[in-house]
């Protein structure tokens, strides 16, 4: 019994097999973590997108105040010029 489990241990087949299995568990695990930072990066890549969109859409909601108000100040000014002109 102890030559035969002896035996198998040794053999070069149960060690090939063994080799394999050994190989397909680290092309598993690489693989894996090659996937999860391929994710980790496409989602980064996301955010600094929408980070970047959102400054831009800021910047032209800030602009769009500034222009309301430069139209609000010039109707108050006509307003006030059809008022003295009266």
């Amino acid at each position: 019994m102890n030559k035969t489990i002896l035996m198998l241990l040794t053999s070069t087949a149960f060690g090939g097999l063994v080799s394999m299995l050994i190989n397909f568990y680290q092309w598993r695990v690489k693989s894996k973590h090659e996937t999860d930072e391929e994710e980790r990066k496409r989602l980064y890549d996301d955010v600094q997108y929408f980070h970047g969109k959102y400054r831009d859409d800021e910047d032209e909601i800030d602009r769009l105040k500034d222009e309301i108000r430069k139209l609000k100040a010039a109707q108050v000014e006509a307003a006030k010029k059809r008022k003295k002109k009266v």
